[in-house]
């Protein structure tokens, strides 16, 4: 597997999370008391997820341009 193909992947993943989060956000409205808190738990779990693979696949995507820029 290339790096732009993991780079993908891991968007792929990112997408996937954050289609799960849009799906959990009604629920927002409609929860109370503690199913609430394990909801916001929930999507706060998702997008910490969604958040690292985006910085990952941006990491992999510009892998060889920052070890270009460091030999520079």
């Amino acid at each position: 597997m290339t790096l732009e193909q993991l780079a993908c992947e891991y968007n792929r993943q990112y997408n996937t999370l954050c289609a799960k989060i849009d799906g959990l956000r009604p629920l927002l409205y409609i929860y109370t008391g503690e199913d609430l808190l394990k909801l916001r738990r929930r999507i706060k779990i998702y997008y910490d997820m969604a958040c690292e693979c985006k910085r990952v696949s941006s990491l992999l995507c510009h892998y060889y341009d920052e070890r270009m820029d460091m030999n520079d």
